[in-house]
């Protein structure tokens, strides 16, 4: 398993949508990941029981991934 690293942004983004590590984890090993469109990282997304939590990442050459920001938002109808 690579070493996983919460960035301060993610952090505080985790505590402001109410967000556990766990939620986060499952996202980032369970979720749909999307490469960004300039190639440097990846989001991962899920889509949960009435909201989607999403998760933005970089990996390094050894292995070592970056979560860099989260979010979660209500699906729309």
């Amino acid at each position: 398993m690579a070493n996983i690293i919460f960035t301060n942004k993610a952090l505080s983004k985790m505590a402001s949508f109410g967000l556990s590590e766990g939620q986060v984890m499952d996202v980032y090993n369970k979720g749909t990941p999307e490469k960004w469109t300039n190639g440097a990282g990846y989001n991962s997304v899920r889509k949960y029981n009435g909201y989607e939590i999403g998760v933005a990442y970089l990996t390094d050459s050894k292995g070592v991934c970056r979560i860099t920001s989260v979010w979660k938002r209500t699906n729309r109808r």
